[in-house]
C-alpha cells in the first residue's frame, strides 16, 4: 500500500472510529413516549429548536420514521432495527467477529434512499481502499446484508472518483453524470460532502446524509430534517434547519471536516448539484 493510501486508511480509522464521520457537539432531548406518532414527533420538535441536533435513539425511532416514510424512504422498518441494535449488545458482539461494529453514514443513505435511484450503468468492479470497511461490512454481516444488490452502484456513488479537468468541485456532478445517476423524489435528497484524496488527484465522499423536506408534514415545525450516521460506533442522528444554507454552516463547524491549507475547500452536494462549500475554519 502506498504512502497515499497508508494515510487516508489510518485518517478514516481515526475519523470514523474516533469522532464519527463528523460529531459535533449537540443537543440531545426528544425522549418519552407518546400516544399517536403525530403528538411523539410534536413532541420531538417542541423539545429542540431550530438547527439543533438530537440522537436518534429507541426512545424517538418511531417517531423518526414516520418522518422518513411520509417523505417517501424505504426500508424504514430496517432502519429501526439498526436503530434498535445500537441501544443493545448487538453491536459490540459483531466487532467480536468482523473489523465494524455497526452502519455508517453511507450504508444508511443507501438503505433509506437506494429504492428511489435510478442509473444507467455502474462501475462493477470497485478497487479502490476508501471503503474498504463499509464492503467489509455489506460482504460478511447479515445485518447489512440488504445492501448486496446494491454494493456496485454504492461504490459508484461513494468510492474514489478522478478529478476533471473542470476542477475539484465538479468531480462528483461528473461521476454522476458519466453513470446517469439520479434521485427518483422531490421529498428528500441525498447530501455529499466531497473532499480531495491526499496527494492523489482523488475526490472521495466524505460524509453523506438525508435532507427531507418537511414542509408538508405538520407534525415538524422545521422546514427540513437532516437525517445521518455520524460514523461506526458513533450515534445516528437528525437535525432540523430551515433551509440548505444553515445545514451547511453547522456542517463547517464541524472539526473533523477541517482541511490543510493547500487542500481544496470540501464542496457540497444536494444530489448532482453542488449548493455550496464547507467554511474554512
Amino acid at each position: 500500500m502506498n504512502k497515499r493510501l497508508v494515510v487516508i486508511s489510518v485518517i478514516t480509522l481515526m475519523v470514523l472510529i474516533l469522532a464519527g464521520c463528523g460529531a459535533a457537539q449537540t443537543e440531545q432531548g426528544a425522549e418519552g413516549n407518546s400516544d399517536s406518532a403525530e403528538q411523539g414527533t410534536e413532541q420531538a420538535i417542541n423539545e429542540v429548536s431550530t438547527s439543533a441536533s438530537i440522537d436518534i435513539t429507541e426512545d424517538n425511532i418511531a417517531e423518526i420514521c414516520d418522518i422518513l416514510r411520509n417523505a417517501g424512504l424505504s426500508n424504514t422498518d430496517i432502519f429501526e432495527e439498526w436503530v434498535r441494535e445500537r441501544g443493545g449488545d448487538s453491536a459490540e458482539d459483531d466487532s467480536e467477529t468482523s473489523g465494524f461494529s455497526d452502519a455508517d453514514c453511507r450504508m444508511t443513505v443507501m438503505l433509506l434512499a437506494g429504492d428511489s435511484i435510478e442509473y444507467d450503468d455502474v462501475d462493477e468492479e470497485y478497487k479502490g481502499d476508501y471503503l474498504m470497511f463499509d464492503i467489509d461490512a455489506i460482504d460478511n454481516n447479515e445485518n447489512y446484508s440488504i445492501l448486496k444488490d446494491k454494493r456496485a452502484l454504492f461504490t459508484t456513488m461513494f468510492g474514489e472518483m478522478a478529478i476533471p479537468e473542470s476542477g475539484f468541485a465538479s468531480a462528483l456532478a461528473e461521476k454522476w453524470d458519466a453513470h446517469d445517476i439520479r434521485v427518483k423524489s422531490e421529498k428528500f435528497s441525498i447530501i455529499s460532502i466531497l473532499f480531495k484524496a491526499y496527494n492523489q488527484d482523488e475526490a472521495f465522499v466524505g460524509h453523506t446524509g438525508l435532507l427531507v423536506d418537511c414542509r408538508d408534514n405538520h407534525a415538524v415545525k422545521s422546514d427540513y430534517a437532516f437525517v445521518e450516521k455520524i460514523g461506526f460506533g458513533e450515534p445516528f442522528k437528525i437535525t432540523y434547519v430551515k433551509d440548505e444554507s444553515e445545514l451547511i454552516d453547522i456542517l463547517s463547524k464541524r472539526a473533523d471536516y477541517s482541511v490543510e491549507d493547500e487542500d481544496p475547500t470540501p464542496a457540497v452536494y444536494r444530489n448532482n448539484e453542488m449548493i455550496g462549500e464547507l467554511a474554512r475554519q
